[in-house]
């Protein structure tokens, strides 16, 4: 590396030699040059290159917000890949083996942390604003299923995509990678829908065949789903312990004691949504978007065992599939079915299990994602009603 020093400023030597591991040397290299030039601009943000200097000099937790504004796709270029911005910095000075965000948890007294940046427009970088989080590993359990690689969508002679009856329970989920080449980026978002909703989400929870409580809707990017009582209402955090239903029977109530800590959704606008499983039961996930991504049919329920996590929405399958739709109503009313997901507690459904319909199992969610819906929505409005024939007499 030091034969490579001389070609950079001083603040970017500095940097450098605070910098972990010797692997992808150039790359670390450029991803610091990028930095300070982001740094150098970025007059809305918060920090300063003397504060990104102090914390590499001085690891503390509780050092002030570095950040940098965010992009249109969320991810930095840095040479031929792009990254996300604060995976890449802890990469570059923390965990140089790290591979993926579902990695990292940012500190709660971090102002910008990636998950909130579609509120700020501003990602903090701080690398000790962050926690390195235990990584899901698919070989640490049995699956019922073969999980092959993720593919582009193929597109059918009618436009439409294949459906399904057979649900089968998978328990394993891939781990994406933080970075992609050039040439396998996503699918670019298509004009941001004139009315962009309120809440990303809402969720309603079901006890077997009946609705209980009122639709919570999703505003914060990162929510708790969890079993317990507590009555104060939040953006992070939804109690499911506190509703109440007459009908409840025994099942439920035993089922209902398991929720424990429950999940936590995570959403990355216009990238992907990750559901993990915080409770020590398995949760059980019906998504025709995550299995279009694992090459499964569609209406496949995957089993998340605890301390487990899952991506049950990927907006880049989402795009493909939304520009190859024929501007047709009954392509997009299809594509609209891949903005439900269901999700159950401790119990599963389908095939491998004696409850054949969610409706069968003691307490589950269905998640509804409003941006999707608004996407497909903008282009119904844009879709030419089909005039029909009129009828006549040799009809």
């Amino acid at each position: 590396m030091n034969g490579l020093l001389h070609m950079h400023g001083p603040a970017v030597k500095k940097l450098l030699g605070w910098k972990i591991g010797e692997d992808e040397e150039k790359w670390c290299e450029k991803a610091v040059e990028a930095l300070v030039k982001k740094l150098k601009k970025n007059n809305a943000g918060c920090g300063t290159l003397e504060d990104l200097e102090s914390v590499l000099a001085n690891p503390n937790a509780n050092s002030r917000c570095v950040t940098i504004p965010k992009s249109l796709d969320g991810r930095l270029q840095v040479s031929h890949k792009k990254g996300l911005p604060h995976v890449i910095y802890c990469k570059v000075w923390r965990w140089p083996d790290i591979s993926s965000h579902q990695e990292l948890r940012s500190i709660e007294t971090c102002l910008y942390p990636y998950e909130s940046s579609t509120r700020t427009q501003q990602i903090c970088i701080n690398p000790y604003h962050y926690q390195r989080i235990a990584r899901p590993n698919p070989n640490l359990f049995n699956s019922q299923c073969s999980i092959s690689s993720p593919q582009s969508i193929p597109s059918s002679p009618n436009g439409m995509w294949p459906s399904s009856s057979s649900t089968t329970s998978c328990a394993s989920s891939p781990s994406p990678s933080i970075f992609s080449e050039d040439g396998d980026s996503p699918a670019i978002p298509p004009r941001k829908p004139i009315r962009t909703p309120k809440s990303w989400a809402q969720i309603t929870y079901f006890e077997l065949n009946s609705r209980v409580g009122e639709n919570f809707k999703l505003v914060n990017e990162s929510i708790t789903i969890d079993g317990y009582t507590d009555p104060s209402s939040s953006d992070t955090r939804i109690c499911l312990g506190r509703l109440t239903n007459v009908n409840r029977n025994a099942t439920i109530e035993k089922t209902r004691k398991h929720i424990g800590r429950g999940i936590r959704l995570e959403h990355l606008e216009n990238m992907q949504i990750t559901m993990i499983n915080n409770s020590e039961m398995p949760v059980f996930v019906q998504s025709k978007n995550t299995n279009l991504l694992l090459n499964q049919t569609p209406l496949k329920v995957c089993r998340i065992p605890p301390r487990m996590s899952l991506v049950v929405f990927e907006y880049g399958i989402f795009f493909q599939m939304l520009e190859r739709s024929r501007n047709e109503t009954d392509d997009l009313s299809e594509l609209s079915k891949h903005c439900f997901i269901r999700i159950s507690f401790v119990k599963g459904w389908g095939d491998d299990y004696p409850r054949q319909d969610v409706t069968s199992t003691p307490c589950w969610l269905e998640l509804r994602l409003n941006l999707p819906l608004a996407y497909i929505d903008q282009k119904m409005k844009q879709t030419p009603r089909v005039r029909l024939e009129e009828p006549n007499s040799q009809t």
